[in-house]
């Protein structure tokens, strides 16, 4: 089936918000002195974080958080830490401590969605990015969308799922993860143009995403268009050389092409 592996890819595809990096003037005194430390480490935390590197910010992230343990920030990244180390339990106390520091760091109500639809635990989870569309102040409300269209994928209620996908790319054109995760819900339903025209888009808008080429090579493999599906395959060992998936692309590239 075309469509297997979609709980991995779709982990893949779930969309955190990091959030700005604490910043503020240097502060003066011995509580200035610990507070800009503070400020550093978290900012180098935030830093491993955007490079995956989740093991070499959490020590960083403590460290802080020593120095400056009422600062919601810190505890955000925290929670992105542990969610990058499947630590969801402690990523969830995080982020709940980040909320009480503000409760209205709504960024952190999306974190926390993804965790729970990590857990699949698919209620909370909504509950969680329907917070993020009822702040109309919040500039992210795209990525809220997308989430939620991910959950009802990993439910396979894919009908559901096009709604709030759809609602994301009306609302960011730009945003090529949206073009994507619908192109994945009509390769679910055997839709393959259809698929086809949404991930192109996708790769278009970002083309370095490797699981849009490998989703393309697997709709051109179902319309019976080997070259096309060897084409796109042939993308993903560029981006993402020596790993599983660059290995199965160029092992589907064989097939399609009759190599095996």
């Amino acid at each position: 089936m075309i469509f297997r592996k979609t709980a991995a890819l779709l982990l893949l595809c779930a969309i955190l918000t990091v959030g700005g990096c604490t910043g503020g003037g240097k502060k003066t005194g011995s509580a200035g002195a610990r507070e800009n430390q503070a400020q550093n480490l978290a900012n180098l935390g935030a830093a491993l974080l955007m490079q995956n590197e989740y093991i070499k910010a959490l020590p960083q992230l403590l460290k802080a958080k020593e120095l400056s343990p009422k600062n919601a920030d810190v505890e955000n990244y925290l929670g992105l830490a542990y969610y990058g180390m499947k630590e969801y339990d402690l990523a969830l106390e995080s982020y709940r401590e980040a909320l009480k520091l503000d409760p209205s760091r709504t960024d952190v109500h999306n974190n926390m969605g993804l965790i729970y639809m990590a857990k699949q635990d698919y209620d909370k989870a909504l509950e969680e990015f329907n917070i993020c569309l009822r702040d109309l102040v919040y500039q992210k409300q795209f990525l809220a969308l997308s989430n939620i269209g991910t959950v009802y994928m990993q439910m396979k209620r894919y009908d559901e799922a096009l709604v709030p996908l759809m609602r994301s790319i009306e609302v960011a054109p730009d945003y090529g993860k949206a073009y994507q995760l619908v192109g994945l819900v009509y390769l679910a339903q055997h839709r393959t143009s259809d698929a086809i025209d949404y991930l192109n888009n996708a790769a278009r808008l970002d083309p370095n995403d490797y699981e849009t080429h490998m989703a393309l090579g697997d709709a051109f493999t179902e319309m019976n268009k080997p070259e096309e599906a060897a084409q796109a395959y042939s993308q993903v060992p560029v981006l993402i050389p020596n790993t599983p998936m660059a290995l199965e692309a160029q092992k589907r590239a064989r097939r399609i092409m009759g190599f095996e």
